[in-house]
């Protein structure tokens, strides 16, 4: 190849690394829309309240303290995404994938999830009060003292994950799966339980309930639950 050829096709290769660099810095700057792709950029402190976010990308994004509430994220990805005191009430995950996300002390309150992955995810303390959760994979994470009062969830696995301190009172769970979940002191009053799946007397020793927590055939109440405060 003749220099001047070659000078021709190092120009153009810088061209293109240019163009491609100043692209993925454009795109932290883009318009709030459906598809956007915020994928590691910064957005905390935001009011991205009532937006569709459809088919976005927010992997490893920072939202912290951003209002979300409202909004759309069916379809989007929000891999290892930091959510920590987001608020996302009444927002929509249809076909979304949180898994690996931040949501410590995130507020999802009456937002619907569905047919999504959460797995390995972190959403300690975090509030999901009157919210809509079916087919969910929530496996293998970290829900210490999430509050789930008067949600609805069915066919959502927590096998594996952390529900110490989980407050479940008035919720409705069909086909939850417990599968070697950790319930140390999960909150289980007023809650009927009939439909939950792998659900073991070993669990309810170290649960809470009351006279109103109905359970599947076989298992018996502990003749003291743990916490009566």
């Amino acid at each position: 190849m003749s220099s001047k050829k070659l000078n021709r096709t190092l120009l153009f290769l810088c061209l293109v690394s240019l163009a491609t660099a100043n692209q993925v810095y454009a795109d932290c700057d883009d318009k709030r829309a459906a598809g956007v792709d915020w994928s590691g950029c910064k957005k905390t402190h935001k009011m991205l309240g009532k937006t569709n976010f459809s088919g976005g990308r927010f992997d490893d994004a920072n939202l912290e303290y951003s209002s979300l509430d409202e909004s759309n994220f069916n379809g989007a990805s929000l891999v290892k995404a930091d959510l920590t005191r987001a608020t996302a009430n009444r927002a929509q995950f249809y076909n979304s994938n949180l898994s690996k996300a931040n949501g410590y002390r995130a507020n999802f309150d009456q937002a619907k999830l569905q047919n999504s992955n959460l797995t390995k995810s972190e959403f300690s303390r975090a509030s999901f009060k009157k919210a809509e959760l079916s087919d969910i994979d929530w496996s293998k994470s970290e829900l210490g003292r999430v509050d789930f009062t008067g949600a609805r969830l069915s066919s959502v696995s927590f096998e594996f994950s952390n529900l110490s301190r989980v407050k479940f009172q008035d919720a409705r769970l069909d086909n939850v799966n417990f599968k070697s979940a950790y319930t140390y002191r999960t909150r289980f009053e007023d809650v009927d339980l009939r439909k939950a799946v792998n659900l073991q007397q070993l669990h309810l020793k170290f649960a809470c309930g009351n006279d109103n927590t109905r359970l599947p055939e076989g298992l018996q109440k502990p003749e003291s639950w743990p916490c009566s405060e």
